[in-house]
């Protein structure tokens, strides 16, 4: 009998996140022994209604299937317990009793791991802040763990791997899905230089609350979580309150004070939920590794190349996106100038063009 299999049905029983999975397997030891107490009163008294209920149903070899899946799609499965299953997970009340992973499962245990969350929809300060940090960590050989999402997660994925570095991503789907499917090419990469992991085997259905439920496991495989940008009620928060529960150092970026984006990174630093993340340096040196000297972002050198009239009409434009009509007004500028100075500023890298014809400082 493949060893798996007894997992595969304990994971069937108990559903995903189940509280009881810590204390069940703290007792009995492992998934085999469970099944030889399947019958037992002591077990039953422990499992909810519907965990008895599919503990009824649920046969061993009901689960072949599953498993001849995860072969031929050449996903490895990974049992509580095994060698390499994550040693940060074990100690979790609601551990994945069983986590299913493409690429490479190392990448879940070796060297430090920073997990990068933030908003789906960022604005370009939040995107290149994340595109910066994750550079530095990679290029430290630090793997950036997020969630495989739109925005900021796959803004630190690309820049981890564009740095040679490693990264992981945390699926709130099967194994088998990426979402968003965008993200195919992405996924690929990242199983060539790191890993994807779920909780969810192949052909399991997607619901959104196993978004938030992952959302615990990139807290939990972070020995450090960092937030990009975040608004101030947002999935990414409940990251953040289970890296407070498994007590993971929590470091956020600040953003404009005009920017509701950044009103949850800017609350959580103001109230001493988080620290500051000023640099890949600094969060290096929160994990106790030495800092790295980061390259200047491209755009920090294009100022001395400017035209003086392009100086003068920077100075304009801040941090809060600005309407063309009040450039126009308030630069004295007739509206062919002022379109060939905004292009000339957007091409250094100086400025972001946004919808409605409003202009923001990068």
């Amino acid at each position: 009998m493949d060893n798996r299999l007894y997992w595969l049905w304990l994971a069937g029983v108990l559903g995903f996140a189940s509280p009881q999975a810590g204390t069940l397997l703290d007792l009995y030891g492992g998934a085999e022994n469970l099944w030889q107490a399947r019958d037992s009163e002591d077990f039953s008294t422990l499992l909810g209604a519907k965990q008895r209920r599919r503990m009824e149903m649920l046969a061993l070899e009901q689960f072949a299937p599953q498993l001849e899946a995860c072969d031929k799609l050449g996903v490895t499965v990974l049992p509580y317990g095994d060698a390499r299953y994550p040693l940060a997970l074990l100690d979790l009340p609601d551990p994945p009793v069983v986590l299913y992973c493409t690429g490479d499962a190392d990448a879940l245990t070796r060297r430090a791991r920073v997990g990068m969350v933030g908003s789906r929809r960022p604005s370009p300060y939040g995107a290149e802040a994340a595109r910066t940090l994750a550079d530095g960590l990679a290029r430290a050989e630090v793997i950036v763990v997020s969630g495989l999402a739109d925005g900021l997660d796959s803004e630190a994925h690309r820049a981890a791997l564009a740095a040679g570095g490693a990264t992981v991503g945390v699926l709130g789907t099967a194994i088998d899905q990426t979402y968003p499917s965008v993200n195919r090419r992405l996924r690929a990469e990242m199983d060539r230089q790191g890993a994807v992991v779920s909780e969810y085997p192949p052909g399991t259905a997607s619901y959104r609350d196993y978004f938030l439920q992952r959302n615990r496991l990139i807290a939990a495989l972070s020995d450090l979580l960092c937030v990009v940008e975040a608004r101030q009620r947002s999935g990414t928060m409940s990251t953040v309150h289970h890296a407070q529960r498994y007590g993971r150092p929590v470091y956020a970026v600040p953003g404009s004070i005009f920017s509701p984006m950044s009103e949850g990174t800017n609350g959580l630093i103001a109230d001493g939920q988080a620290a500051p993340a000023l640099s890949a340096d600094g969060l290096l040196k929160a994990l106790g590794l030495p800092g790295r000297a980061e390259p200047a972002p491209a755009a920090a050198a294009a100022p001395a190349s400017l035209l003086a009239e392009d100086t003068a009409l920077l100075e304009h434009i801040g941090a809060r996106p600005v309407a063309f009509e009040r450039l126009c007004a308030e630069s004295g500028l007739g509206v062919g100038e002022l379109l060939a100075g905004l292009t000339r500023l957007e091409l250094a890298g100086q400025i972001t063009a946004l919808a409605g014809r409003r202009y923001q400082r990068r």
